[in-house]
């Protein structure tokens, strides 16, 4: 069965900033992409309380269909093709997160995050933190601060450069064949960041794994040997988002971040937190 890439939308512009990025990954791995807008009945447990008219659901659903229809209509010249779903629920994570649960096709969520404070928040939104939470699925997260998509025809975004964060854990190894992987695909630069652990932890090695001894510049020089691709080795110092800002003065402007999940938590929420830099977090496996 053809795997999915879906995107909840909800009409706002910030939410249409993943498109590009979530069109580029439905191309390289020949998904379907399945666009979805979360209808929320007023019938539900805890809506009809909310003095919403008996039929605000259903001029709601009339309008996502018109809506999602339009955003097929700006997807239809991109070669991969395009669905659209409503699914019922009172709040938009638990759409997501049960959507998924009933597709064990899809490969990838796309989300735009809203970031505020420290720790959960301070890296997603409230739905994507709740997708995080329930589902090992890979999240491709976005902050698109005055990112808009123009109008017209949507095509998918390109990328210069992958930055790969390298904590000496086997899910960053994961994370680094798959960053290797698109890189190859998009003639990208690879750029190997150490991260180190979080202070006062170790990096925890499941039973029957080995611990990653080898350096960011020797993994870097066996991947120049190996697959051809430019490879670079950097340190960010103790300010991640001047590093990622010297990068785009570089001229390398179509950023994406590789991170595992931990990361996501610990270490390198400053990396995630950055304007416009999407940040792709592969699928855990247990």
């Amino acid at each position: 069965m053809q795997s999915q890439v879906i995107v909840p939308l909800d009409g706002s512009a910030s939410a249409e900033a993943i498109l590009p990025h979530a069109l580029l990954f439905a191309q390289w791995r020949r998904s379907i992409m399945t666009l979805l807008q979360i209808v929320t009945p007023s019938s539900l447990p805890g809506v009809s309380d909310r003095m919403i008219p008996d039929n605000w659901s259903e001029g709601e659903e009339i309008w996502g269909q018109d809506y999602l229809a339009s955003m097929v209509r700006r997807l239809q010249s991109c070669g991969v093709t395009v669905q659209t779903r409503h699914p019922e629920a009172a709040l938009a994570g638990q759409a997501i997160v049960s959507y998924t649960k009933h597709q064990p096709q899809v490969q990838l969520i796309a989300l735009t995050t809203q970031g505020r404070s420290a720790a959960g928040r301070a890296i997603f939104g409230s739905v994507a933190e709740q997708v995080f939470a329930s589902l090992p699925t890979s999240l491709l997260l976005h902050p698109p601060k005055g990112e808009q998509t123009a109008s017209g025809p949507i095509v998918g975004t390109s990328y210069q450069a992958i930055i790969v964060l390298l904590d000496g854990s086997v899910e960053a190894e994961r994370a680094l064949h798959e960053a290797t992987s698109l890189a190859q695909e998009f003639s990208a630069t690879l750029v190997l960041v150490a991260v180190p652990p979080r202070p006062g932890e170790e990096v925890f090695v499941a039973e029957g794994e080995q611990p990653i001894t080898d350096s960011p510049e020797e993994k870097a020089q066996l991947l120049r040997t190996t697959t051809g691709l430019r490879v670079e080795t950097a340190a960010t110092g103790r300010d991640p988002e001047a590093f990622i800002e010297q990068l785009t003065g570089h001229g390398q402007r179509n950023l994406l971040v590789v991170a595992t999940r931990e990361q996501a938590l610990y270490g390198a929420e400053k990396f995630l937190r950055h304007r416009n830099v999407p940040v792709l977090l592969p699928a855990t496996y247990t």
